[in-house]
């Protein structure tokens, strides 16, 4: 594992926080902004940096040249970004196999391990009961009232997950690229609500 000098490494920082601080006019954006910058000693990892690039452009529809640019003026600032090697790659498998989880917040994990974090920030409730369970910290600056705002606006502004999230999707990149097939794709789905 390869990381910054800097031993003030004790805060893990999260896909959905990034990503929430990152994007404009979400219920969670200035929260997620001031509690990363009201903090310090926040790491995360280059596995996480790819996971926020995918979540913000595949479903929050952010153009993918505009994500690259607030991840490139993001990720110097605020954070240390450990990158990952082999042996942490092998160990993070084994955790995610041990709970269950998503390999990216495995090595998440692992990574806050060696490195001693106390505390990690996260929205996602199952890395959260796993923190618990070996010893760091979780925290969120997303309280109850906070949530059910953020749910309300992403129930009115993203497509239902599974097929017509994919279908708006493919229409995005379509409409990059040919807007008359574009525009009959989207007909021919109804809108992105059934397959053509």
């Amino acid at each position: 594992m390869i990381y910054s000098s800097n031993s003030d490494m004790k805060r893990g920082l999260d896909t959905m926080i990034i990503v929430y601080s990152l994007l404009d006019d979400h219920p969670a954006s200035t929260v997620c902004e001031q509690f990363i910058r009201t903090q310090t000693g926040w790491f995360t990892t280059t596995l996480t940096l790819f996971e926020v690039k995918a979540v913000l452009t595949k479903i929050y529809a952010v153009e993918t040249i505009l994500v690259t640019r607030k991840i490139e003026l993001f990720a110097p600032g605020p954070i240390a970004v450990v990158e990952i090697d082999l042996s942490t790659a092998i160990a993070s498998m084994k955790l995610a196999d041990a709970f269950r989880i998503d390999m990216t917040d495995a090595v998440f994990l692992h990574t806050s391990q060696t490195i001693g974090a106390s505390e990690l920030a996260t929205d996602d409730n199952l890395l959260a009961q796993v923190c618990k369970q070996i010893g760091i910290t979780p925290e969120t600056p997303i309280d109850s009232e906070l949530r059910k705002h953020l749910a309300k606006w992403e129930d009115e502004n993203l497509p239902m997950k599974g097929l017509p999230r994919i279908l708006r999707n493919i229409h995005h990149w379509l409409s990059q690229n040919d807007l008359r097939i574009a525009q009959d794709f989207w007909s021919q789905t109804g809108g992105g609500s059934h397959l053509p």
